[in-house]
């Protein structure tokens, strides 16, 4: 057994209760998801279902080699990416890339799908809405190791200065602070207010917005790596010995004490709440946090993989291949062959918002409208029918062939789309003549009752 000595010291600043306060209200995002594929080598991304894994029609455009996924934004339907110096978005409604920067050396992602780069010249940007905008500019740091944005407009950055590794934060209006990290495996918060680092003393735990006033939580052992729960609540910290300690983040408290076969050298919380990954020796060890039930899985970590999905797939590297299964089985439910050199990331998908319309199943073949169908260029969606009726009526004035789709069910929303059109050609020509994202959308009018206009 391994004696735990627990600190936690300093006070809570108004902006650190709202942000634990927002944590605590964030659930985990909900209903079905695709597992994205960018490959390392220049060329066209791939859409999979899950647990399938079979590939979804969809009309991406070829795009740069990617090294590194930054994030996904759902509320933009963006996935940013590192394309060796450039950072790049992937727009899931067009499937199409665009460059925001070039010469960027780290890029960040917050919860709210806001992006922070930290530049080589040592200047920051903040990535919205497929543009970059300025950000205030930091003095010289060296090599930056992270960067993310914070609530109140505000920047925090880790990078290598004079005393070495230093958590700075800048803007919104407030007086720049920097703090001195120690040197050992760090990580942050899911919400980025809190920074974990381990050091000989134990984890040091510094609320980044309040750095003055740091918790100490003292742990006697060598540590490892380290993990924040989905929701920010809980650290886990491997350790030298074949165990993971738990912790409650704000006041130390040790909570559980996780039995390994052997020492684990990684840890990776999955964004839903539900998986602790734990590389281990040459394998993976998966830990379901409900009930603490260890169990070991055939694969190889990565900085990706492995992941999961909001209905418990987990995904992970097999080799060549990356593979779907469910825990506790060893047998996948999909493969997806000669693609682990490639970057994955799963994206939950609101049914009720087109975001990957165009992936949906075309019915028929490549440029052809399904039997029975019409072939629509979407424009917008809405849950405001009089908006909806607003925007195709402008539409209409400017010359355009605009028209409101109803929901055909409880979970879609009314459409504002141009058409019909005979084919998905047809429909892409005018599409990309509009200057403004659109996407590509086929209803079914075969159906009984079924009826577009």
């Amino acid at each position: 057994m391994l004696p735990l000595v627990l600190c936690a010291c300093g006070s809570s600043t108004s902006q650190t209760v709202e942000l634990r306060e927002a944590v605590a209200a964030a659930g985990a995002p909900a209903g079905p998801a695709v597992a994205l594929r960018l490959p390392s080598r220049r060329g066209t991304p791939r859409l999979y279902d899950l647990p399938a894994l079979r590939p979804l029609d969809a009309r991406f455009t070829a795009g740069p080699a990617v090294d590194r996924i930054v994030g996904f934004a759902g509320d933009d339907d963006f996935v940013y990416a590192m394309a060796g110096t450039d950072l790049a978005v992937l727009d899931l409604r067009t499937g199409r890339y665009l460059t925001l920067d070039s010469a960027v050396t780290r890029a960040g992602m917050a919860p709210t799908g806001a992006v922070l780069l930290a530049r080589a010249d040592g200047s920051l940007g903040l990535a919205a809405d497929r543009r970059v905008g300025p950000a205030p500019p930091l003095p010289a740091l060296g090599s930056v190791e992270d960067v993310w944005p914070l609530p109140g407009g505000r920047l925090a950055v880790i990078a290598r200065g004079d005393s070495g590794r230093e958590l700075h934060v800048v803007g919104g209006g407030a007086d720049a602070t920097r703090q001195v990290l120690p040197e050992g495996p760090v990580t942050r918060a899911p919400w980025g207010d809190v920074v974990a680092v381990a050091s000989p003393e134990g984890v040091l735990l510094v609320e980044v917005l309040d750095a003055v006033s740091p918790h100490r939580v003292r742990v006697r052992a060598d540590l490892r790596a380290l993990a924040f729960s989905a929701s920010g609540h809980r650290l886990y910290v491997a350790t030298a010995e074949p165990e993971i300690l738990v912790f409650e983040r704000y006041e130390g408290d040790a909570l559980a004490r996780i039995r390994l076969e052997a020492p684990a050298t990684e840890l990776r919380a999955d964004p839903f709440g539900r998986y602790l990954f734990a590389a281990v020796g040459q394998g993976i060890t998966l830990v379901t946090l409900d009930d603490r039930a260890v169990s070991v899985m055939t694969g190889t970590w990565g900085a990706d993989l492995p992941t999961a999905g909001p209905d418990g797939t987990i995904l992970l590297a097999r080799g060549e291949d990356v593979v779907a299964v469910r825990p506790g089985e060893d047998r996948p439910r999909g493969v997806v062959e000669q693609a682990a050199a490639d970057h994955w990331i799963i994206a939950p998908v609101d049914r009720r918002r087109p975001t990957v319309q165009l992936a949906r199943a075309a019915g028929g073949e490549a440029g052809q409208g399904p039997a029975g169908g019409e072939v629509f260029v979407q424009v917008s969606s809405t849950s405001n029918p009089q908006w909806a009726e607003g925007l195709a009526a402008d539409l209409r004035t400017a010359g355009m062939q605009a028209r409101v789709l109803p929901p055909a069910n409880a979970e879609e929303m009314y459409r504002v789309v141009l058409g019909p059109y005979p084919t998905r050609e047809a429909a892409e020509t005018i599409g990309r003549k509009l200057g403004m994202p659109y996407w590509i959308f086929q209803r079914d009018t075969t159906a009984a009752g079924e009826n577009p206009s």
